[in-house]
């Protein structure tokens, strides 16, 4: 009675029943009431009641026949019904929010087709469909062919249990086609009999785990597989892991053995100290080392010597540091190494061999050649034809055999310079006679300009001959028979330094400017005039470059295009000058002039007798007083009888060699002023040059000998 008093006293109501009574229609209100325990909710209906009998209906509040009778009042307290229905607002209000807006794909599903009902913005992004799209869709047709029908199997199995989830890892085709790894997850919602309603399910993207999963595995099945020591230590030093091959490498035969030892233990002992001092503090200094490193076979305690790349690995999530090493076994790439050292020393040994041998049989075709032209040729053109030819092949020879030798020595970067302050006109006037043969076959016209005859440069005479003796066997070669090349000297000043310019032109048949660089390549060689040789390695030029480059210079080349002919420019540094009248230009194929004065006695030393008397033969037609002698003692004997002023003395003789030979006659005659030491031999390179000089000769001339050199090596001692 309390609550009903409560009731028709609220304001609220009294307004209500006023109106029912004035309109005559029922009316139904929710009131909320104070309660000791809480407010508390009721469902209130007011309604008219009419009867001519006055009967009173729940409450009667007045009776009137045939008019008004009062109200009926009912009412029901819905206080828990009102709590259960706002918890179940809020539940929904939450699970929308949960199912929208999380970093998750959410679908509601129709269990048994398997046809989405709802899906949020996350699932849409993930599979590249719109939400329209997707809805009315099946699972099945989303799923990878090739995982459909495990995944119905598991599906299936899912619903026919009454506790338990789908849950599967599998792939989606996006609608691009690409396919994505997932993680699903579903509920079922179950009705009667436990059938499932609905499934609401959670849909995680692993793509970029599955793929990490597959580097994982990827990379420890090559780890495993590697032939490289892998390993991975604590940073005390105690083993983690090593590999098949590591075990292997140092003699290990399980997982066990490598955690009981630690990395100082795989060290060769002599190497402990290294690895203390350097390699532990820049690996947890700089984060790695790498170098060359010796560890020890367990079991037979030899040296192992390996490339060894140790790092630091810092975990941030654990906070723990790691070393990580990988090995490699470098004792047969060394053993390669040396063999091939070996090889290439004995390639040198052999090269420098073979240039002797061959200069040797040489040495006396050509000075039989001397000889023929100084006794006299007949009148039979024949055989004027017959010495030409051996004295252009035989040149050309040695030449080869200069090019080759040199070639060797520029790629291993020993060939070495005897410098000396030079002449840049005598450099000019010996390559000009040394190439006046060949022009002279080719029917060319050498012209030559000796400008600068007191100017300086600091090298090695016999190179700087040589890399303009290339230039002219270049031009000679590459112009058709009655052509012209000049040979023409300048002085160019600019900036700090001077230099001096030799340039070599001829009007050959030249070349397209995209191809001059080619020409300084090894074994290079132009398309040749159809009337030239085929001669030649190709290595002319090359030559020429780098031995400018030695003296500080450069070699360039020019030519305006094919049939324009071609210009070759040398540029050296100048070590003194003095400006002096230009010398008229002159005719080079002019034969040079020999000088006598008073000739010294000469003694030729070779156990090739050949290469003697023949040598001897045209000394002694140009007017020289000379002795031989096949062998060192006999050169002793001859030397004690009478002294020469010069020995002439090859280096390869057997018993005692001409560099032994020297020693002694430097030791019985030490003044080079009564006794001047020439070595006569067929090994060209530094080394015997140096071992030569080192022996106590004064001269190093290799075979076989230019006359020209010869002669003007005796003139200078005639004066």
């Amino acid at each position: 009675m309390q609550r009903l008093d409560a009731l028709l006293s609220h304001v609220g109501l009294i307004s209500c029943a006023r109106r029912v009574f004035a309109t005559g229609c029922a009316e139904r209100h929710c009131l909320t009431l104070p309660d000791p325990h809480g407010e508390r909710c009721f469902d209130v209906t007011l309604a008219p009641m009419r009867g001519p009998t006055g009967v009173t209906l729940n409450l009667t509040l007045c009776v009137i026949d045939g008019g008004f009778a009062g109200h009926c009042v009912s009412h029901r307290d819905v206080t828990e019904s009102r709590r259960v229905e706002q918890a179940l607002r809020e539940s929904e209000t939450q699970l929308r929010m949960l199912f929208e807006l999380a970093t998750v794909g959410m679908v509601l599903i129709d269990p048994l087709p398997r046809r989405l009902l709802r899906v949020n913005e996350r699932l849409c992004r993930l599979l590249g469909y719109d939400a329209d799209e997707l809805l009315g869709m099946s699972f099945y047709e989303l799923t990878h062919p090739e995982d459909r029908e495990r995944d119905q199997t598991n599906y299936e199995r899912a619903m026919a249990s009454r506790d338990a989830d789908y849950f599967t890892e599998k792939r989606y085709l996006r609608r691009d086609g690409q396919a994505v790894w997932v993680l699903a997850n579903a509920t079922f919602i179950r009705g009667e009999q436990s059938r499932p309603r609905l499934a609401l399910a959670a849909i995680i993207d692993i793509t970029d785990r599955r793929l990490a999963e597959t580097q994982a595995r990827d990379l420890a099945a090559v780890v495993e597989c590697s032939t490289d020591f892998i390993g991975i230590s604590a940073l005390n030093g105690h083993g983690i892991y090593l590999n098949p091959a590591g075990q292997s490498l140092v003699g290990l035969e399980s997982d066990l053995a490598v955690r009981a030892h630690r990395v100082q233990d795989y060290l060769f002992p002599d190497d402990l100290a290294l690895f203390n001092e350097t390699v532990l503090p820049d690996v947890m200094e700089n984060g790695r080392w790498a170098g060359e490193f010796r560890f020890r076979h367990f079991r037979t305690g030899e040296p192992i010597l390996i490339h060894w790349d140790v790092l630091r690995l810092d975990d941030p999530g654990t906070g723990r540091t790691r070393l990580a090493t990988v090995a490699r076994d470098i004792r047969r790439k060394k053993a390669a190494e040396q063999a091939l050292l070996t090889a290439d020393r004995r390639k040198d040994e052999f090269l420098a061999m073979l240039g002797h041998e061959l200069r040797n049989p040489m040495a006396p075709i050509r000075n039989a050649l001397d000889i023929v032209r100084t006794v006299g040729l007949g009148r039979d053109p024949r055989i004027l034809w017959a010495v030409d030819v051996l004295d252009r092949q035989t040149a050309h020879m040695a030449h080869l055999l200069d090019d080759l030798l040199d070639v060797s020595r520029i790629v291993r970067g020993r060939l070495d310079l005897e410098r000396r302050p030079v002449q840049i006109t005598e450099v000019v006037r010996q390559a000009v006679d040394g190439v006046r043969a060949l022009m002279r076959a080719r029917r060319h016209r050498l012209l030559w300009t000796a400008s600068l005859p007191n100017v300086l440069v600091e090298g090695d005479p016999v190179r700087l001959s040589q890399i303009l003796l290339n230039l002219l066997v270049n031009a000679a070669n590459y112009t058709p028979e009655g052509g012209e090349v000049r040979v023409e000297t300048d002085l160019m000043t600019g900036g700090e330094a001077t230099e001096v310019l030799i340039r070599v032109r001829d009007n050959g048949q030249g070349m397209a400017p995209e191809r001059i660089e080619a020409l300084f390549g090894l074994f290079s060689q132009g398309e040749r005039p159809p009337d030239a040789s085929s001669g030649g390695l190709g290595l002319g030029l090359a030559i020429a470059r780098r031995l400018a480059e030695l003296h500080g210079g450069r070699l360039d080349a020019f030519s305006a295009g094919p049939g324009q002919g071609t210009e070759l420019r040398v540029y050296l540094p100048v070590l003194a000058q003095t400006f002096t009248a230009p010398v008229p230009t002159a005719d080079a194929n002019t034969p040079a002039q020999t000088v006598a004065g008073n000739t010294p006695r000469i003694l030729v030393v070779d156990d090739n007798a050949d290469v003697a008397e023949a040598l001897a033969m045209l000394l002694e037609l140009l007017g020289y007083t000379v002795e031989t002698a096949a062998s060192g003692l006999e050169a002793l004997e001859i030397v004690e009888r009478q002294c020469p002023r010069v020995a002439l003395l090859d280096i390869g003789m057997p018993g005692m060699d001409g560099l032994e030979l020297a020693r002694r006659l430097r030791e019985r005659v030490p003044e080079p002023e009564r006794l001047w030491l020439v070595a006569v031999t067929g090994l060209g390179h530094e080394e015997a040059r140096v071992r030569s000089l080192a022996a106590g000769f004064d001269e190093h001339l290799v075979k076989p000998l230019d006359r020209q050199t010869l002669l003007a090596l005796l003139a200078r001692l005639s004066q």
